[in-house]
């Protein structure tokens, strides 16, 4: 019978389709499970194909070998990649959690910047309207909680909290905002502490900013000239 009145077998032609799908999967490296799958299904759907036409040559043309061929191609080449994946994994996901974090931290240090410099000009708002008098530490707190431009913000390091809090401790990525107030070479200072910890190489990092409100000197008393006595700082032990 002449071939122009044979049909190819069944089979034959699912065989060369998974085992050409079986390659491209492989080579793209994340489909290696599926690579593996198409590889069986095309061996199988070829020795499938194969038979039928042996047993039937008077029906069906005889199968090629391209399902064949391709079927064990899509199932050595995942196991030649695996190890390029290994190695590319081990490369790329340390990598890829770095810049993760220092992207992470940059954010956070934007944040922190952005709370200082509204505190900064609340502090200027308050000395304007009030020239003279000692602006309130709280006073400045209160404004920060209600400005909409920092409740606009988010924390990225941990979503579900806030950006900002107040206090000395909080979640990871919160920029935490307290009073402060240091005595240092007889002068007491008053400030803002801003803090907020980050992870970077797998370990909290400290980010911190700092608003100084205002500061007094301790006075001791006055010289017979008139001249306020401060007290003076705190020498060194000799050694």
């Amino acid at each position: 019978m002449s071939d122009a009145f044979l049909t190819p077998a069944p089979g034959a032609k699912a065989a060369k389709t998974c085992g050409i799908l079986a390659i491209v999967f492989a080579l793209t490296c994340v489909g290696i499970p599926v690579a593996i799958v198409l590889g069986i299904v095309a061996l199988i759907q070829h020795g499938k194909a194969k038979r039928l036409a042996k047993a039937q040559p008077e029906a069906y043309l005889p199968v090629p070998a391209t399902g064949l061929v391709t079927g064990i191609i899509g199932l050595v080449l995942p196991v030649l990649m695996l190890p390029v994946v290994g190695i590319t994994s081990a490369i790329a996901i340390p990598a890829f959690l770095a810049q993760r974090e220092r992207a992470r931290e940059v954010a956070v240090k934007a944040n922190l910047e952005k709370a200082r410099a509204q505190a900064e000009a609340a502090l200027q708002a308050m000395q304007a309207k009030a020239p003279g008098q000692v602006p309130s530490q709280d006073a400045i707190l209160q404004a920060l909680a209600t400005d909409p431009a920092l409740l606009a913000l988010r924390n990225p390091v941990t979503p579900t909290a806030p950006a900002f809090q107040r206090g000395q401790t909080g979640p990871s990525g919160t920029v935490m905002i307290y009073a402060d107030q240091q005595q240092e070479g007889g002068v007491t200072i008053w400030s803002l502490q801003f803090r907020a910890v980050v992870r970077r190489g797998g370990h909290d990092q400290t980010l911190e900013g700092e608003l100084i409100t205002h500061t007094q000197e301790q006075v001791q008393g006055r010289t017979e000239d008139g001249w306020d006595v401060v007290q003076a700082p705190a020498e060194p032990p000799q050694s």
